[in-house]
């Protein structure tokens, strides 16, 4: 469920735009728009005066007005950055120019319907503008957004003189309009706050904070809301330190914190968090994904680094132990579309689970609800992305469950003389943009009796079908007869840019020799590091997490409900304006 809330609300994302150009592309787009309003009033008027204000104003009231905004408020406001005021203003300008010609062809039919046209497209204008100043000016009072969002108003001004030959009735006029837009948009945010209040926090306050996260990377407030609204919960990792001859120790994470929600922010960048703090203690280190879903999202980022400090402590500890236990080697089951890797370490069964080429994402907890060993930990493979698809069906949960049945009948015996490689590269000119975090790719070879078998691991938010496909077949050239690719489902990837999915699966941003030629380097640089190895494993334990827990539900329908009301609210004020010039 909270898979699919999360997903819910990640469709949202898409509404979320931002301007693509430098202040030379912004400025040449208010010349333009400034140049067409003055072009419209010496066609309709023949005043050069008139048409010379027009083009004054939509210059001064903007790219100025916006820098000195920038300057004076950036401190209280990083979000009102002049780029993005500007990208506004366009947006504003563009609304108020497409209700030009409008008004002149209904002009011609009905004077006083020009006039509601202009009014109309002015509280259309001032409603988006405003609302937008409003949620991304987080702390900042509603009365500087009101200021700023005055830009429609002035600009509807010289059309109205225009239509109505009176600067009074313009300037009274556009300024009705003007307040329709502000009423409008706060009856919106007040019904929805009112409505849909979750656990006290209100959604509008919620949005402010969440933007103001991704927009300036403040996060502490939506932090502070988000341990508010979470649960204290019990997470688990599985840690297994391998010892080889002659290198240094590897340390295996299977977590069951899931690596949300974006960016920095909660547990987003556990995965790569963990292998810092291994790296520091001396460490080689790879994380897997293990059973969950958002719910299991740590509320801040603090924590997240204190559990990833923990566990580096608990390997170290472990390093000592001298109650090492042998591997097995890697076996392939495959039963209805559903594949399974599986050796054992330490006295554990790792069962590394896949639907690819199938579309797949987080495993849920139930598909190991008919397993009674506690011997056997399950990876969550994360390595077959499809657009649209959000969550496993019941079908597929039922498949999961069978094949692991299967497995856990086969008997497996300890084989002594596994060698076990592993290598990770960070690559330089590959990142989050790409949809690659600080974990870069690794990779971890067993060798035993002249066969290899081989678990790339890449630091992303899931992979496109084919690179799993280059990842075994590179595999082969290295004497690899099973292959398999994971992926950490880090969500520091995500968000990095605004609109759309707002993030890349591994190998979609990427030219696929780049990717190819860096899984081929990382298996050649882990077959070369191959060494006799045993293992230790440890269970640990956090108790008392601030977790998402299920409150995502109640946002997504806050959500849902927000984007449904804002919608219905926008029409109802354009409707409002264009009525109340007409009635008057």
């Amino acid at each position: 469920m909270a898979n699919t809330s999360a997903g819910a609300i990640a469709d949202r994302y898409r509404l979320i735009k931002g301007f693509h150009g430098g202040r030379g592309k912004a400025a040449a787009i208010i010349l333009a728009m400034a140049v067409f309003f003055a072009a419209f009033t010496v066609l309709i008027t023949g005043s050069m005066v008139l048409a010379f204000t027009a083009f004054t104003l939509a210059l001064v009231i903007t790219l100025p007005v916006n820098y000195v905004v920038e300057k004076t408020l950036n401190q209280r406001c990083q979000n009102y950055t002049a780029r993005r005021l500007t990208a506004l203003s366009i947006v504003e300008m563009i609304v108020l120019a497409a209700a030009l010609p409008i008004s002149y062809a209904v002009g011609v039919l009905h004077p006083t319907g020009a006039v509601a046209v202009i009014a109309s497209f002015t509280t259309a204008a001032v409603f988006m503008g405003y609302s937008v100043r409003r949620a991304i000016g987080y702390k900042v009072n509603p009365l500087t957004a009101a200021v700023l969002s005055t830009q429609p108003m002035i600009l509807g001004i010289i059309p109205l003189h225009v239509y109505l030959n009176s600067f009074l009735k313009a300037l009274q006029t556009s300024a009705t309009a003007y307040l329709v837009g502000l009423a409008f948009m706060e009856a919106c945010r007040y019904v929805i706050d009112r409505i849909k209040s979750i656990q006290g926090v209100k959604p509008f306050t919620l949005l402010q904070a969440f933007l103001s996260s991704l927009l300036s990377g403040r996060s502490k407030d939506l932090e502070e809301m988000m341990e508010r609204l979470g649960r204290s919960e019990e997470v688990r990792c599985e840690l297994f330190v391998v010892r080889r001859e002659g290198q240094q120790p590897l340390a295996i994470v299977v977590s069951e914190i899931h690596p949300g929600p974006f960016r920095n922010v909660g547990s987003s960048m556990f995965p790569s968090l963990v292998q810092q703090k291994l790296s520091a203690k001396g460490f080689e280190s790879v994380v897997f994904k293990g059973l969950s879903s958002h719910e299991k999202n740590i509320a801040n980022f603090e924590t997240s680094e204190s559990i990833a400090e923990q566990i580096a402590s608990e390997a170290l500890a472990l390093s000592l132990s001298s109650r090492l236990k042998p591997f097995t080697f890697p076996v392939r089951h495959c039963l209805n579309g559903v594949s399974a890797l599986t050796w054992g370490m330490a006295g554990r069964t790792i069962t590394v689970l896949t639907l690819h080429p199938q579309p797949m994402e987080d495993l849920p907890p139930e598909i190991v609800a008919d397993v009674s060993s506690d011997r056997v930990v399950v990876v969550d493979a994360h390595n077959s992305f499809s657009d649209g698809f959000e969550a496993l069906e019941k079908d597929s949960v039922e498949r999961i469950k069978t094949l692991l049945q299967t497995t856990m009948q086969q008997d497996v015996e300890d084989v002594n003389g596994v060698s076990v490689g592993f290598a990770r590269i960070v690559p330089s000119k590959i990142g989050l943009a790409e949809g690659v975090g600080a974990g870069g790719i690794s990779c971890i070879i067993f060798e035993a009796g002249g066969r290899k078998a081989a678990v790339v691991v890449a630091d992303a938010n899931n992979a496109l079908p084919w690179v799993r496909d280059s990842v075994v077949e590179i595999g082969r050239r290295y004497g690899c007869v099973e292959a398999e690719l994971c992926t950490t489902d880090t969500h520091m990837v995500n968000a990095v840019s605004l609109g759309g999915r707002g993030y890349h699966p591994l190998g979609e941003a990427i030219e696929p020799h780049t990717l190819t030629e860096l899984i081929d380097e990382v298996y050649r640089k882990a077959v070369a590091t191959l060494a006799p190895a045993s293992a230790t494993h440890k269970s640990v334990v956090i108790k008392d997490v601030k977790v998402f827990s299920d409150f995502l539900e109640a946002v997504a329908g806050s959500v849902s409900f927000g984007v449904k009301t804002y919608a219905v609210a926008g029409v109802l004020a354009f409707a409002a304006s264009l009525l109340t010039v007409l009635a008057f």
